[in-house]
């Protein structure tokens, strides 16, 4: 059991709690065990191992990251495809304003001729 001391200080920080357990050390025997909460903490991108832990004892949801390296060549392709296409969009849309504007100009030219004659 904690000490008078240690209570007063947990009872002090977290207010009238009887008997905190605040010290947890955990053992897996099994090497493969081990490699497979090594495998999950990487992939979960937690801050720290108490925070991974944490979130898998009190059933909290939390996010695995993984990376598909074959698709990675995939979607830089794609990403250069889309930023291409994007591209040629805005070079239309330029010309496309620059066509109305002379279209404009040549109106108003027209009809300055038509009205002077």
């Amino acid at each position: 059991m904690a000490s008078d001391k240690s209570r007063k200080r947990v009872a002090k920080k977290y207010g009238d709690m009887p008997d905190k357990w605040d010290d947890w050390h955990v053992r897996l025997p099994d090497p493969k065990d081990q490699i497979r909460v090594i495998d999950l903490y990487q992939k979960s991108g937690s801050m720290s191992k108490s925070e991974f832990v944490r979130a898998r004892l009190l059933g909290e949801h939390f996010k695995v990251i993984t990376v598909d390296k074959s698709a990675v060549e995939y979607y830089r392709k794609l990403s250069e495809l889309t930023a291409q296409v994007h591209k040629i969009g805005i070079n239309y849309n330029q010309v496309v304003r620059f066509l109305h504007i002379t279209e404009r100009k040549q109106r108003h030219k027209t009809c300055c001729r038509s009205l002077s004659i």
